[in-house]
């Protein structure tokens, strides 16, 4: 039993510090919050937070993500800077998403002796010299973090056609043993890596090598990376209005780089069909999540730029590739599915296009409309036993001097491309750190407007999951919901390997309609927790909180309903689909 005394002797030794604003001010050895700061993450009722408090004793936990965002020189931080990505770095910081907050610490490649910096200010890096295998107090700076965002610039803006200026000690490459702790970080840590640099070899002294990273976008000119002119550049410039469009009077006006990749005219970009599902007449399809807006529907634009890079399709990527970063033998790139089945590979999500000069007309000249640019490209390493990784064709759909104007309007394209950030945070982290937020928004909605107002002990089971799927799809979107689901399906191998391996790696429905899915799952959970949430309220409304039960953990708490909720699931689908019998035979075995 827990009392009240518990709670604020537990809200009195806290040792983490919490950042204050954009602050990062905060220690990265200590696991635990502030119930009081976890709590009104999720605004219950003023007069339930002690109760919650109560409740959840036993989940208080790191709900920080911490993003470390490594630059080169040339990357500014410095908002007074546009060549930068300030306001991203801002953005994430000032960010929440369920129980889900982010701290971001900067570390700067600029070839000083490492160093830590005692109180860096909110745009200055806290990691100077850095390198990825620094230490400081005799620990691994990088294994205080749960992501790595790479925005590379070195070797330089040159335009050399010879790639070995990338690895010229100037341009600070990524030595052995830095990509060797990297690849570690990633297999042990199962820490999610973001990286990406621009036009030619631009970002490649630091990121070429990574693992993954490496093969998943275009780095050098032997990888066939575009230039900066000529018409084989992508230049995605689009018009902004009538006076540049063919047949204007004189002839088109001329596009350039400045000003018109930071005006208001965005480049649209082509989602890639990421789940499927066919219920119960048509093809329903979504975005990869990271490309899903909560109420937008999917991300499908981008802020444009005169010459961007290019990222690798599947196809074309040797994933029986091989490092050897430290001479311990060489490990595979891409491994195995940690439970067999189909390798994991990376998945393309996005395509960008552009626009042919003539009819056009750019100040960099001429060059062919293409309709298929690779752009956005990620891997979801958990089912290989590493961290994901994604990437993007250029920075510049991430600089200041591309989104500022679009984001001081907040309009609907800046709505959709910020999220298209957010989305990378949450969908980057270590396998369980999403999951256990999505378990507290499930049991938070007792003390907000679906508990007070829709949940019963005489619903069923599909209607207290309609009240809870339509709650949580409105604060967070169906793909943030779909997605939880199935990592907690994955975590707690809920469904038979066999048939996880099946339908796993596409997420392609087939016959199986994914919102009763959910519906079930969530109705479930709900259930679950009704009669104890139910004491709570009861505990409140007679003013005595000191005979209210902690919950279990929520692998315990929710493992028999989430299971029951799957085999209700096969049941039904078991007359009809040879995936349900199938399923239903494993799981009474």
């Amino acid at each position: 039993m827990v009392t009240k005394k518990s709670v604020l002797e537990a809200k009195n030794t806290d040792k983490l510090a919490i950042s204050k604003g954009t602050e990062a001010t905060h220690l990265h050895e200590f696991s635990v919050v502030k119930p009081g700061d976890f709590i009104k993450n999720f605004k219950v009722g003023l007069e339930f937070e002690g109760a919650f408090a109560e409740y959840l004793n036993l989940w208080f936990h790191k709900h920080y993500t911490d993003i470390l965002v490594v630059v080169d020189t040339s990357i500014s931080v410095d908002p007074s800077n546009d060549f930068g990505i300030s306001s991203v770095i801002d953005l994430i910081r000032n960010t929440q998403v369920g129980c889900m907050r982010f701290r971001v610490d900067i570390a700067l490649r600029n070839g000083e002796a490492p160093n830590v910096v005692a109180a860096p200010t909110i745009h200055q890096p806290k990691y100077r010299g850095f390198q990825f295998d620094m230490v400081s107090a005799g620990a691994s700076v990088i294994d205080s973090y749960e992501q790595i965002w790479c925005f590379g610039f070195n070797p330089s803006n040159s335009g050399s056609a010879n790639d070995a200026e990338i690895d010229l000690a100037s341009a600070l490459p990524a030595q052995a043993g830095e990509l060797a702790k990297l690849a570690s970080w990633m297999k042990v840590n199962k820490g999610g890596l973001f990286g990406t640099g621009d036009h030619h070899f631009l970002g490649a002294s630091m990121c070429r090598k990574i693992p993954r990273l490496g093969s998943m976008r275009r780095w050098t000119n032997a990888d066939g990376v575009p230039p900066i002119g000529t018409s084989a550049r992508i230049d995605t410039l689009r018009p902004p209005s009538a006076a540049y469009e063919p047949g204007a009077p004189g002839g088109p006006a001329a596009l350039g780089n400045s000003p018109h990749q930071g005006d208001l005219t965005v480049q649209p970009i082509q989602w890639t069909a990421f789940q499927r599902s066919f219920w119960p007449f048509r093809w329903l399809k979504r975005p990869h999540p990271v490309l899903c807006h909560p109420i937008m529907g999917p991300i499908n634009v981008m802020p444009d730029h005169a010459h961007e890079g290019l990222c690798v399709e599947a196809a074309n990527i040797n994933l029986a590739a091989t490092y050897n970063f430290d001479g311990a033998g060489a490990q595979d790139e891409y491994p195995n599915a940690i439970d067999g089945g189909a390798k994991p590979e990376p998945f393309m999500a996005a395509y960008g296009s552009n626009l042919g000069s003539p009819p056009y007309n750019f100040v960099k000249g001429a060059q062919p409309a293409r309709a298929h640019n690779p752009m956005v490209n990620v891997y979801d390493g958990h089912r290989a036993g590493v961290g994901r990784v994604a990437t993007d064709s250029t920075w510049h759909h991430w600089m200041d001097v591309n989104i500022n104007n679009i984001r001081a309007t907040n309009n609907d394209d800046w709505k959709k491309i910020s999220r298209y950030y957010i989305n990378l945070a949450i969908w980057l982290n270590p396998p369980g750190k999403s999951t256990h937020c999505f378990y507290v928004s499930a049991v938070a909605s007792h003390f907000q407007t679906p508990g007070f107002q829709e949940y019963s002990f005489n619903a069923s089971i599909r209607d207290l999951g309609q009240s809870l799927r339509a709650h949580l799809v409105y604060h967070y979107g169906p793909c943030w919901v779909t997605e939880r689901i199935w990592e907690i399906i994955w975590e707690r191998k809920l469904w038979p390997f066999e048939l996880l391996r099946e339908e796993r790696p596409s997420i392609d429905f087939g016959g199986i309609d994914p919102t009763i899915l959910e519906e079930l799952v969530l109705g479930h959970m709900v259930k679950a927790t009704l009669k104890s949430a139910q004491t709570v309220k009861d505990a409140v409304s007679q003013g005595n909180l000191k005979n209210i039960e902690a919950l279990p953990l929520p692998e315990k708490l929710f493992d028999k309903p989430l299971r029951a909720a799957l085999k209700e699931m096969t049941a039904g689908l078991e007359e009809h689909f040879d995936l349900g019998a199938r399923a239903v035979k494993m799981m009474n075995q």
